[in-house]
C-alpha cells in the first residue's frame, strides 16, 4: 500500500482574489495528475473559504504571526511549495519578497523538499531583497517561473539554480479552447478589469493612475457609442458584501465610473461566487481590456482577444509570452486614440484575433510540458 505524500502550499490564498484561486486550482490539478495519493494542505488567510473552494486542508497564515503553528505544519509535511504569483518584489514600504521567502527558508532548514512553482519577479531595489533571493532560491529542489523576464531577473540577482519556465498555473485549470467556425450574430460583449494601483512599482505618481481612469472611462463610453457594446466590469478581488481595506476591484470600478457619461449602460458585477461563474462569462466575451493579470490570462486561455493595461512587468511578461506585446500598453501611454485603433483591429476580424490568441496560448502552454518530468522527480 502506497504511503500518502504530504504537501504544504504557500501563496496568496484565501484573500478572495480569483486570479490567485485560479492558480491554486491549476496547481492542484497538475499535482494530482502527476502523483497519486497526495495529502495537500494550504496556508490560507481564510481557511474555510480555501477548504470549500478546493477541497483541501488549510492552515491559517499571516506572514509574521502564528509562527509555532506554521512550523508544526512544515514538520507535518514532506514537501513545501511556494507559488504561484508575483511573490518576489519590493513594495514601497517593505520587501514583499522577504515575507514569502521566510517560510521557504524555514522549510529548507527543516530539510523539507522545496519547490517554487509558477512565480514571477517584479521590481527589486532593496539590498535585503537582492541578497536574500539567491541565498534561498539556490537551495531549493525545483525552481520554476512563469515568464522569461523573471528568469532573466533571477539570473542577474545571482540565482545559479536551474530555472524552468512554465505557463501560468491558472491555465492548467482551463480546458483547451476550440474556435467557432464563424462569428456569432449577437451584440458585442466586452469585459473590462480595473484594479487599485496601491503605489505598485514605478507607478507612484497618482496623476498617472488618474489619467488612466479618465481614459478608460472614455473608452468604455466610446464602446457604447460606436459599437453599441455591452460592457462588463469584472472584479477579480472583491467581496460579496463589505470591502477590502485597500485592494478592492469593485471600489476601483466605482471610482472610475465617476468619469463616465454612460455608467448606467454598463454591467458592473459586484463579485463572482466561483471561478466557474467568472470563466463562463469571460468565454462569452469578444474582447477583454484588462489591468488585472489574470483577467488577461483567463481570457486568452479561453480564446478571447485581450488588450493589457500594463501596470507591472508581469503583465508585459505574459503578453510577450503569448505574442501579444503590441496590445500591452503601459499606463502612462494608455489613451483612447491608441486603444480604439487596437479595438477596431480586433473587432473588425474577430476570428483572426481569436486565432492569434489561441496560437499564442498554445505556444505558451508548451512551456509546461517539459517540466512535468522534473516535477515528478522532485515529488518522488
Amino acid at each position: 500500500m502506497n504511503t500518502k505524500k504530504s504537501i504544504l502550499i504557500c501563496g496568496y490564498y484565501g484573500s478572495y482574489n480569483l486570479g490567485d484561486e485560479a492558480m491554486l486550482a491549476g496547481m492542484l490539478k497538475l499535482l494530482r495528475e502527476l502523483q497519486d495519493n497526495l495529502q495537500i494542505t494550504v496556508f490560507s488567510r481564510d481557511t474555510q473559504d480555501t477548504t470549500a473552494r478546493h477541497s483541501v486542508r488549510a492552515v491559517h497564515y499571516r506572514n509574521s504571526q502564528l509562527k509555532i503553528k506554521h512550523n508544526i505544519a512544515l514538520l507535518q509535511n514532506q514537501f513545501f511549495i511556494l507559488g504561484g504569483g508575483d511573490l518576489l518584489r519590493d513594495g514601497v514600504d517593505q520587501s514583499i519578497a522577504k515575507g514569502w521567502l521566510r517560510p521557504l527558508q524555514q522549510a529548507i532548514r527543516l530539510r523539507r523538499r522545496t519547490l517554487v512553482l509558477g512565480i514571477s519577479v517584479g521590481e527589486i531595489w532593496r539590498k535585503e531583497t537582492q541578497d536574500m533571493i539567491p541565498q534561498v532560491l539556490n537551495r531549493v529542489d525545483l525552481l520554476t517561473v512563469r515568464d522569461a523576464d523573471s528568469k532573466s531577473k533571477l539570473e542577474k540577482l545571482g540565482v545559479r539554480k536551474s530555472i524552468h519556465i512554465i505557463s501560468d498555473l491558472a491555465l492548467q485549470f482551463l480546458p483547451e479552447t476550440r474556435l467557432p467556425n464563424q462569428p456569432v450574430e449577437r451584440p458585442i460583449q466586452i469585459g473590462i478589469s480595473i484594479r487599485p494601483l496601491n503605489l505598485r512599482g514605478r507607478y507612484t505618481d497618482a496623476g498617472i493612475y488618474l489619467r488612466y481612469q479618465q481614459e478608460m472611462a472614455a473608452i468604455a463610453d466610446l464602446l457604447v457609442e460606436q459599437y453599441e457594446a455591452t460592457v462588463h466590469f469584472l472584479p477579480f478581488q472583491a467581496l460579496k458584501s463589505g470591502y477590502h481595506s485597500s485592494n478592492d476591484d469593485y471600489v476601483a470600478t466605482l471610482e472610475l465610473l465617476r468619469y463616465s457619461r454612460y455608467s448606467n449602460h454598463f454591467v458592473v458585477h459586484r463579485s463572482f461566487e466561483s471561478l466557474h461563474t467568472l470563466n463562463q462569462l469571460i468565454s462569452e466575451l469578444d474582447l477583454v481590456i484588462g489591468m488585472r493579470l489574470h483577467s488577461l490570462i483567463l481570457a486568452a486561455g479561453l480564446g478571447v482577444p485581450v488588450i493589457a493595461a500594463e501596470y507591472d512587468s508581469k503583465v508585459r511578461g505574459f503578453m510577450e509570452e503569448i505574442g501579444q506585446a503590441q496590445h500591452s500598453i503601459p499606463l502612462e501611454y494608455f489613451e483612447r486614440k491608441q486603444l480604439l485603433s487596437s479595438i477596431d483591429e480586433i473587432l473588425a476580424n474577430p476570428l483572426m484575433a481569436r486565432k492569434d490568441v489561441e496560437t499564442g496560448i498554445q505556444n505558451y502552454r508548451q512551456r509546461s510540458l517539459g517540466i512535468q518530468q522534473a516535477l515528478r522527480q522532485a515529488l518522488a
